[in-house]
């Protein structure tokens, strides 16, 4: 409540009751003929169901329509419907419907319908928007049974052909700045006193309490809660006389860029509309902190006695701001922008004779178009909108992307200036910003949407599909025409790759249902059957609109983007398969014959992509490419749907492999983010692994050489997984095969006086020993006494599992067996001690038994000097084998290290008993 001196200092400016009741007469006249216009430009039909709807809130009846139940919130405050209207009602709803006056709590304050309506720019499509205001005190049930009726009557009105939106709205909540959540169609917090002025210039009053903003004098705006109070304590205006939504004496700077946000987004889907009113908002910041809202030009000229209905359209008003703002800035190019955008709110088609219940605004359009001095060929342009084709959207969405381009670095600049931030949630500001992004943003090998509230058809009859270049030039040209005529206005577009040019056509429009694709020349590599085959594949997966502006999808932006679909097709237009027609997969030289793919990535924001992958790492490429995808999908917890296309493949031999292969390398990785896949193609083999969440590829050209990298220290345990077609019946799928876990695994196998070793260590490094032994079992349990000392020294506690290997009916296999008996130790222990050296391979000292010689005393000369003390000692023994090395100068390593230092030692002893041997 004010204070004594404000309340005295605001009466003495003259405040009477017959000012007030005159200034509520202007505002219900112009309201009256406000909504006289409006249900001119309604069908018949529609008027009636316009006429209704404040009846139907007002009672609960279960004969009318939207009744939920006897418990609903209803009653309207003022409201009592004329004898007329309830004979229209028991005529057109329900005879047996009886009205009784509401004698109880009413619980609507009031319903208003805001926007276009009753202005110039009420089309025949255009949806109403209607406020209905209610209690504050209503709590959760009420209001959701108050939804469920206005959601009832909605779909009601609906079916009969009248599209009505309710928003529900508590104005003391409103007031006080709390909104619901963004929405689809809400605006969340994204702006108050914008929204507040749009409403103020534009709403009808249907039925109840009139708006007390009215009766405030716009020099008063500034002292709006004290004024209307004054209006209360003095009795100017009822209790239940009116409603209160707040004054619109400053709009925050913060608000005009969350504001700006909301109509981009919204100009996503219907980018003329949203214009208007994106500019509206860069009038008004230009004009921070000065900013005098257009609904206060209008009170002011209501409090004047103006009362002119066309001087006052709120669209007319709102045009002439814009008009203003644009010329003081000599901007003419976006001035014809904002003209377009307004003819065609306005849904007329001057060109051609309009009904009859449109010459009231059409006589007012027509003198605007006069003013703007357009031809008759430009108004027959743009009232044949609904047949422009992809040459004239094109060129309508350059100048809008480059219109709201120019607005959202207005808003950054503005926000820099006036250092304020948005006044908006910043979960919401997300959002948006999420939705812009994908709708805007170009980025390399993205589709890019068009047509978006442009044209409703681009569809074309027929595609002709040609190319032009050759080789690594050689691009794709989609036409209108059959004509050869590159540089025809018919050429639509071209690019590298099919793909990438298919989902343009289709994502916008050109192709329907009964568009025919056709090729230019039958000497592309590819018939017409793929190129439908192609097309109707892709537009499974591909969005049928826009996402951005589908507000069925606005939830998904509120979750980070992640991979939906990922097409692939294989070796389109290569005739590189065409052997496997008789021969098949199998008989190729490579298990995976992929010559090109091209990618088609799909992602929940609907942001479609394509790349074309070549050359002879093609399939290596699309897996680093698909692993990606992976690694972004796992990011946000959702699974892609991965489809494949191959041509010239038959029985879908090399897809079936391909998914395969692509199953294993997921599950591979699943496992153990640390595995190594091993996979063999047509130039040798690859080992497959993860690092930093990229595939890194290691090439071997033969098999002992992918045997000598296997042997390569790891930094943890790497788990090793070897593709179905990669050396299927080698040894080395047997050991895979047979050691998962990370234990160290000893396989044994034994030709005549030769045993191959094969130990898959504790980190998954797989050691290869060959050695002559005549005793395999004296050999086994010296090896396993071996790592018993490693394992010592590391200080680990992994198993030593030991495997027999075998081979059977052309397959190697894997068999568990137990250790060799216990034995007495023979007469030899052999043991190196490793000395490492900065840049060059370690020095060892050799002890047997208790013979000790030092590489510090010795030199290189040590081997030579424990061999001829080994050969004078046993002098029928032609091989020496280490039972221990220990790295007494650095941190202990992995089993594989130990080996190898192990061969290598035995290498240099065995070679020196041999040079030994030789010179006697």
């Amino acid at each position: 409540m004010p204070g004594r001196e404000a309340l005295s200092k605001l009466f003495d400016r003259g405040i009477n009751p017959h000012r007030i009741a005159e200034l509520r007469a202007r505002f219900m006249q112009l309201n009256t003929a406000r909504l006289q216009r409006n249900r001119t430009a309604l069908q018949e039909h529609q008027r009636l169901l316009f006429d209704l709807v404040p009846l139907l809130l007002h009672v609960n009846h279960p004969a009318l329509p939207g009744y939920v139940s006897r418990h609903t919130p209803c009653g309207i405050d003022g409201y009592q419907p004329s004898e007329q209207l309830l004979g229209r009602a028991r005529q057109s709803l329900s005879s047996g419907f009886s009205y009784r006056p509401h004698d109880g709590t009413t619980h609507i304050h009031s319903l208003f319908v805001m926007g276009s309506c009753g202005s110039i720019a009420q089309a025949e499509d255009s949806d109403l928007d209607i406020w209905l205001c209610h209690r504050s005190d209503l709590d959760h049930s009420a209001l959701q049974q108050l939804q469920d009726k206005a959601d009832a009557l909605s779909a009601w009105a609906a079916g009969l052909g009248l599209d009505l939106h309710f928003f529900l709205m508590d104005s003391e909540q409103f007031r006080r700045g709390e909104r619901e959540r963004l929405s689809a169609d809400g605006t969340g917090t994204s702006q108050h006193y914008l929204l507040l002025d749009e409403f103020y210039r534009s709403a009808i009053l249907l039925a109840g309490r009139y708006p007390i903003w009215w009766l405030v004098p716009p020099d008063e705006e500034a002292n709006y809660p004290e004024y209307t109070a004054l209006l209360h304590v003095q009795n100017f205006v009822g209790p239940d006389e009116s409603i209160d939504f707040g004054g619109v004496a400053a709009i925050p700077a913060g608000e005009f860029i969350g504001a700006g946000v909301w109509q981009l987004y919204k100009a996503i889907a219907s980018p003329y509309k949203a214009l208007l009113k994106l500019l509206l908002t860069e009038a008004y910041a230009s004009d921070y902190p000065n900013v005098q809202a257009i609904c206060l030009t209008m009170k002011a000229r209501v409090h004047e006695g103006d009362t002119n209905l066309d001087e006052l359209d709120p669209y007319i008003m709102v045009y002439r701001r814009l008009e203003q703002h644009l010329r003081q800035r000599g901007e003419k190019d976006r001035l014809e922008l904002v003209r377009r955008a307004f003819y065609f709110k306005t849904g007329l088609h001057l060109s051609r004779p309009g009904l009859s219940k449109q010459a009231d605004r059409r006589t007012r359009l027509e003198a605007l178009v006069k003013e703007w001095q357009w031809p008759s060929e430009t108004l027959l342009n743009l009232d044949t909108r609904h047949r422009w084709k992809l040459r004239r959207v094109r060129d309508e969405h350059r100048f809008l992307v480059a219109e709201l381009t120019h607005s959202y670095r207005f808003l950054q600049d503005f926000a820099a200036r006036s250092q304020q931030s948005a006044l908006i949630n910043s979960e919401e500001m997300t959002l948006l910003g999420r939705k812009l992004y994908a709708a805007f943003e170009r980025k390399r090998n993205k589709i890019e949407w068009l047509n978006p509230g442009i044209s409703p058809d681009l569809s074309e009859q027929q595609l002709y599909f040609y190319t032009i270049g050759f080789g690594d030039r050689r691009r794709w040209v989609v036409s209108s025409s059959p004509r050869n005529d590159f540089h025809s206005e018919t050429t639509l577009k071209e690019d590298d790759q099919l793909c990438r040019l298919l989902c343009w056509c289709l994502c916008n429009g050109l192709v329907q249902e009964n568009s025919r694709l056709r090729l230019g020349s039958h000497k592309l590599g590819v018939t017409e059957s793929d190129l439908n085959r192609l097309a109707c594949w892709l537009q499974k997966a591909l969005p049928a609109r826009l996402p951005a502006a589908d507000p069925e999808k606005h939830e998904v932006f509120s979750r980070p983007k992640a991979p939906e679909y990922v097409l692939l097709c294989i070796n389109l237009g290569q005739d590189s398969l065409s052997q496997l027609s008789s021969q098949g997969v199998g008989q190729h030289r490579s298990c995976y014959p992929v010559a090109n793919a091209e990618l088609v990535v799909v992602n929940s924001w609907g942001e479609v992509s394509a790349t074309a992958i070549s050359g002879s790492d093609t399939l290596l490429n699309s897996l680093r490419a698909y692993h990606q995808i992976r690694i972004a999908a796992d990011h946000v917890g959702v699974s892609p749907t991965i489809q494949m296309l191959c041509f010239n493949d038959p029985d879908d031999q090399l897809v079936n492999r391909l998914q395969q292969l692509t199953t294993s390398l997921d599950n591979c990785f699943q496992q153990n983010a640390n595995s190594r896949y091993i996979l063999k193609l047509a130039d040798g083999f690859h080992i497959v692994r993860q690092r930093n969440n990229e595939l890194d590829v290691a090439t071997l050209s033969s098999y002992p050489e992918l045997i000598q990298c296997l042997e390569r220290g790891q930094e943890k345990f790497s788990p090793l997984h070897l593709d179905p077609f990669c050396v299927p019946d080698s040894a080395l799928a047997a050991i895979v095969a047979h050691s998962h876990s990370d234990d160290c695994h000893l396989f044994l196998h034994q030709r005549e006086a030769l045993v191959d070793i094969f130990v898959r260590d504790e980190r998954g490094s797989l050691c290869y020993l060959a050695n002559e032994s005549r005793d395999p079992e004296g050999l086994v349990q010296q090896l396993l006494g071996f790592l018993q000392h490693c394992r010592q020294e590391q200080n680990r506690q992994h198993r030593v599992q030991l495997h027999s290997l075998r081979r059977q009916d052309g397959r190697w296999q894997a068999v568990d067996c137990p250790p060799p008996p216990s034995r007495a130790r023979s007469g030899l222990y052999l043991e190196a001690i490793a000395h490492p050296r900065p840049g060059a391979k370690p020095v060892f000292d050799l002890r047997w038994n208790n013979q000790l010689l030092c590489h510090a005393d010795e030199g290189d000369s040590v081997f030579r000097r424990l061999a001829s003390q080994l050969r004078e000692r046993f002098p029928n023994q032609r091989r020496f084998y280490l039972d221990r090395l220990s790295l007494a100068d650095s941190e202990p390593q992995q089993t594989s290290v130990y080996l190898r230092y192990k061969r290598y030692v035995e290498e240099l002893l065995n070679r020196a008993i041999d040079e030994i041997r030789e010179s006697r």
